[in-house]
């Protein structure tokens, strides 16, 4: 008999075998080529397979019970096991016996395994991957002769007939190969992927792993532990327990780097992303089997790559868009950002910087993450960033429901060689944005909205008030630049590193207190200003009897305008809303109105810090903490007797200061102006309303720029009331349900599902921004518009906090927030007062109650709820 019916593993078999041993059989040659450790084996070819059916007669057989099988359709299961059972059964000849026996014994393996490798297997299109049988723990001549029929019989069982049927492949055409492997007793063992098979991303490894035998792995018995490795340098992006109960991963993650570094070249070698399994005993990796991925996921669209986060836009814009301001965002957006992207040799217009997600702006985090790929940065790496701003992304990246691989990240232009070449711009954009150049480019913002507030806005008409809007908004472009801020980082560096190494201050609880009582601050001054007003009133019985009196503001004015000291009020009155009355919640949304039009809130106000008089003193206390806050500047400057440290701690200082006061203040003067541009749309609302091209005055809320300036100009050419309503429609909607802060790809408010609440949690864990260690009752306010009040000594718990807030810091102890992080504006006005606080808190807002006594401890970054009830 000439047929071959063993062969033997090589590293270049014939062309004419390889459709005789099957692909896997092939594969495991070509592992041997490229210079892979492959467990001994042989292989039993097609023909021995082919000679078994004929000798038992078996073709003709099998061709009778599928023909059985057409006439009735439901006998399936019974015929696929008799055909299973024909091949099991029936003896092998004397000739195929004796030579399984001598490849056997001349293998010389204590234990086999005994694997499939069918012809049909892994074909173009088509994977049969765990369809057809292996059998390990081998060990003996007649089960492994038992084994190779049992191999045969998998091509019969019902799954894979099923297979067959679906993709058209003939039933009989199909033959089987089979592997006897010498069986590797690993430690560990699993299977690689070349690529993601969740995602499809190319970019990156998946290695699976589980100790001992990877049969239970791929069976689906045990859960693997799981490494993601970045292909192009073989970092580590991920390491997932099969478990939470810390023990050490069964591969050790250089061992997982050395897997990943042979899998890319087993990739390249095979033309195709690859499975492959392999197992390691004591150190050395062994390779037993690798098959081409032939079930590649889709790539996502555009939209479901997208990652949002409304850090730093959940305080600074936390509520439902209107048409007009979301307009305004997208012409102000890209001016802002834009030096920035250009310091990182990144074009800001090719990407959005941010989007809407369910009304409300987020930041783009591919967007993000692409600016910052040249240089390393990932989402594996942007910890540090979280504690600036806040946010959960790297707990939801641990957990894996964060993932963003390199497909998902946009091209932004960066190459290296135009990078380099822009450095002489970049100096110049760093040299022109420096921190004095910032106060002044606030400073020229500040002189045009002074103008725009003196224009007579009546006096104008329809289309010069279109005008004006627009080109308030368009000519501050060029001032509004966050890279003026930027500049300032080295000094936090600088500043970090002289607390926490040269002055042992390793949670900055010291470098917290330099920032207090710094003065200069607009929004910390609003309410001390309103303070003043407090004690003014309060100097005088007879205007603070009335002023407590439950009057509204316009009997209140007439009251006192009557009397001197009513008129001293409302002069002092006068003077804080032309400084402070655009503040309102939301302020930088143009539908929301400002303090200065809605006087009996801050009349509210006041009374409340009449009230408290006696029993707080803000003024004394910022007295004091400026004096302390000298004197540990002092102390500090004695500790460091090097002098070149000293030098760089108090420029250091200086720069971390003035960015705080800075941040605050730019924010304060643009609000300025679109308290100011909210005049002028209401002017145009009311003529709009009077001509009759809207039904109310705030309708024009609901048009975008363009549109305002179509009706300005009498272009009537679209039905202005319908749009309307269906935006004002869609605006409700939007208002009824919130968005996680994290969301992945489209958000469907239909199927969201809002995180499960730990209510019995009696610590709660956040970002420790301004030190100190209070107790105290908690007062849990959601909205600076609810009419609630903080008492003296009471502990804020808010969700979030921006200028409007800042009343509310003034009696507080303490300082709880669900969002923000060191540089959010909660951290800074605590810091500020001096007001012990911890953000970043998450769901605080739902799990403590107004009333509870709490503990915060701003040292560490931990509050505590030290009773049950309220």
């Amino acid at each position: 008999m000439n047929q071959k019916i063993v062969l033997w593993l090589s590293r270049q078999p014939e062309q004419t075998d390889r459709p005789l041993i099957g692909p896997k059989a092939v594969g495991l040659c070509t592992l041997l080529r490229l210079g892979m450790r492959v467990p001994p084996c042989f292989f039993l070819t097609t023909n021995a397979f082919r000679e078994h059916l004929d000798a038992n007669d078996l073709r003709s057989r099998m061709a009778s019970l599928l023909h059985e099988l057409d006439l009735q359709p439901n006998a399936k299961p019974g015929v696929i096991e008799e055909i299973c059972q024909h091949i099991a059964r029936a003896p092998l000849t004397d000739y195929l016996r004796e030579q399984v026996a001598a490849a056997y014994g001349q293998l010389g393996a204590t234990v086999v395994a005994v694997r499939s490798s069918a012809t049909a297997e892994d074909l173009s299109g088509h994977s049969f991957a765990g369809q057809y049988e292996t059998i390990l723990g081998v060990t003996s001549l007649n089960e492994c002769l038992t084994a190779v029929k049992q191999c045969w019989a998998s091509l019969w069982t019902e799954r894979a007939f099923e297979y067959r049927r679906r993709n058209g492949i003939e039933h009989l055409q199909v033959e089987m190969a089979v592997i006897v492997q010498e069986q590797i007793e690993p430690d560990a063992a699993g299977v690689a992927f070349t690529l993601d098979p969740v995602t499809g991303s190319r970019s990156r490894i998946v290695i699976e792993a589980c100790a001992g035998l990877g049969e239970a792995l791929v069976s689906g018995r045990v859960q693997p532990d799981r490494f993601i490795i970045r292909k192009k340098d073989l970092e580590i992006i991920r390491q997932i327990p099969s478990d939470g109960q810390g023990r050490g991963p069964v591969l050790a993650p250089d061992l997982a780097k050395v897997l990943a570094r042979f899998v890319i070249r087993i990739e390249k070698g095979l033309g195709c992303p690859q499975d492959v399994e392999w197992a390691i005993r004591d150190g050395r990796l062994w390779f037993l089997q690798a098959r081409p991925i032939t079930a590649i996921p889709r790539q996502k669209p555009w939209e479901d790559q997208q990652v949002w986060t409304n850090t730093n836009t959940g305080e600074v814009i936390p509520d439902v868009m209107t048409p007009i301001t979301w307009s305004m965002i997208q012409l102000l957006f890209n001016p802002l950002f834009r030096s920035i992207f250009r310091l990182v040799g990144v074009d800001a217009d090719r990407a959005p910087v941010a989007g809407l997600v369910a009304g409300r702006v987020y930041f783009n985090i591919n967007t993000g993450l692409a600016a910052g790929r040249p240089f390393g940065l990932g989402p594996d790496n942007a910890a540090q960033f979280e504690g600036i701003f806040g946010g959960k992304h790297i707990e939801l990246y641990h957990l894996g429901q964060v993932d963003i691989s390199e497909e998902d990240l946009p091209d932004l232009g960066f190459n290296w060689p135009g990078y380099i070449f822009s450095w002489p711009r970049i100096v110049y954009d760093l040299l022109t944005h420096l921190p004095k150049r910032g106060q002044k480019a606030r400073t020229r913002l500040r002189v045009r909205n002074d103008a725009l507030l003196g224009l007579d806005l009546e006096a104008m008409d329809t289309a010069d008030l279109s005008k004006t809007f627009r080109e308030s908004l368009w000519n501050n472009t060029a001032d509004l630049d966050m890279l003026y801020l930027v500049t300032s980082a080295p000094g936090i560096l600088v500043f970090e590193k002289a607390c926490r190494d040269w002055l042992g201050d390793p949670d900055l609880n010291l470098g917290y207190r330099l920032l207090a009582a710094q003065g200069g601050m607009a929004d910390t001054e609003a309410g001390l200003d309103l303070w003043r007003i407090a004690e003014l009133v309060h100097a005088d019985k007879e205007t603070e009897a009335v002023v407590l009196f439950d009057l509204d503001w316009q009997a209140l004015q007439a009251r006192l305008s009557g009397t001197e000291g009513g008129r001293r009020f409302l002069l002092a009155w006068d003077r804080f809303m032309a400084e402070h009355g655009h503040h309102c919640r939301g302020e930088l949304e143009f539908f929301n109105a400002r303090w200065f039009e809605r006087p009996e809130y801050i009349l509210d106000w006041l009374r409340s810090s009449l009230r408290s008089i006696g029993t707080l003193n803000p003024l004394a206390r910022q007295r004091q903490l400026a004096i302390d806050r000298e004197a540990l500047t002092g102390q500090c400057l004695r500790r460091l007797r090097n002098p070149v440290k000293r030098r760089l701690f108090v420029w250091s200082l200086k720069r971390v200061q003035r960015l705080a006061v800075e941040r605050e203040n730019w924010k304060n003067e643009i609000v300025r102006q679109l308290a100011a541009l909210r005049r002028v749309l209401l002017v145009l609302g009311s003529r709009f309303q009077r001509e009759g091209l809207v039904s109310h005055a705030d309708d024009i809320f609901f048009l975008d720029l363009s549109e305002i300036e179509t009706l300005a100009q009498g272009h009537i050419n679209l039905d202005v009331g319908q749009r309307i309503a269906e935006r004002r429609v869609e605006y409700e909607r939007n208002r009824a349900f919130t968005p996680p802060p994290v969301v992945v790809g489209r958000f469907d408010p239909n199927t969201y599902v809002g995180p499960q609440v730990e209510a019995d949690v009696r610590e709660l864990k956040g970002i420790a921004v301004s030190p100190g260690v209070v107790s105290g009752k908690a007062r849990v306010i959601l909205r600076t518009d609810e009419h609630q009040h903080v008492e003296a000594g009471e502990i804020l718990v808010a969700p979030f906090t921006d200028p409007a807030w800042t009343p509310y810091f003034l009696p507080a102890a303490g300082v709880v927030m669900d969002q923000g992080g060191v540089l959010s504006h909660g951290a800074i006005i605590a810091r500020e007062y001096g007001i012990p606080a911890v953000v970043n808190v998450g769901p605080a807002t739902k799990i403590i109650r107004t009333g509870q006594q709490i503990r915060v401890d701003g040292d560490r970054g931990i509050v505590t709820i030290l009773d049950a009830q309220p």
